[in-house]
């Protein structure tokens, strides 16, 4: 299995088995990580691996993900810095599966020491480790929006990009808000994220996030299918204001 297997395949996991993993698999994850390509140049980042083994390391919260390892990452707080992390983020999150191990993001986040030992802003772990059950489950078992609620087609497209958009629905999201949508032509993607209202402004910050995470897949899903594509932001959508919707930015195909 590769990280695009693994955006059809996998599954948030809450129930982990607290065995320590061979250090050949942390260094391995680690490097990898620390590989990664940012989707925002000039914003400096930092990984941490929190080891939950021996004692508990600060994610002690009623509500967070009990998990033997998380992986954080905290940035510099710059423009579109969340979803730079979501995009690093959801990168390893489908590595690590890949290898066989459960994983899930962790909305709560870490004890006030442990944030604090952080080379910068802390943004959002992942949960991970050996799991009780599979961590892996059929994709049309996930619980996502009808296409149709999330996609304009303008124009006939291609097989190869309407998998694209489907790897990028399958992506998780905070409370599985499913905050994007897409507005697809043959040479371009616009991406929307929804408004909140009022009453789910709290949940803004997360959905920048979310949307990092769902242009790793399309991204990933993109390089798979050998479809070349570019990220780009027009200015006309961004200064034009929409009822429902923000618009993020644009993904060009060719």
């Amino acid at each position: 299995m590769n990280t695009f297997d693994a955006i059809f395949s996998r599954k948030s996991v809450r129930h982990f088995q607290y065995e320590k993993l061979e250090w050949d698999v942390i260094s391995d994850i680690l490097e990898y990580a620390n590989s990664l390509p940012l989707l925002i140049e000039g914003i400096a980042i930092e990984f941490k691996l929190v080891s939950n083994i021996e004692a508990n390391q600060g994610f002690n919260n009623p509500f967070s993900v009990r998990a033997p390892y998380y992986i954080c990452i905290s940035s510099e707080n710059k423009e579109d810095y969340l979803l730079n992390a979501g995009y690093l983020m959801q990168q390893l999150n489908l590595y690590i599966t890949a290898k066989g191990l459960g994983t899930c993001f962790v909305l709560s986040g870490p004890g006030r020491g442990l944030k604090a030992s952080m080379k910068y802003e802390y943004v959002i772990a992942l949960a991970f480790g050996k799991t009780v059950s599979s961590p892996y489950r059929d994709s049309s078992k996930a619980k996502r929006l009808p296409e149709s609620d999330v996609v304009v087609y303008k124009e006939e497209v291609t097989p190869d990009i309407k998998q694209i958009i489907n790897a990028a629905r399958l992506a998780p999201s905070a409370y599985n808000s499913q905050p994007w949508r897409f507005v697809v032509y043959k040479n371009r993607i616009h991406i929307f994220t929804k408004k909140n209202s009022f009453l789910a402004k709290a949940l803004d910050y997360n959905k920048m996030i979310d949307m990092g995470i769902m242009l790793a897949n399309l991204l990933l899903a993109s390089e798979e299918l050998w479809v070349d594509t570019s990220l780009t932001k027009s200015d006309t959508l961004k200064n034009k204001l929409f009822q429902n919707n923000e618009y993020v930015c644009t993904v060009i195909i060719g």
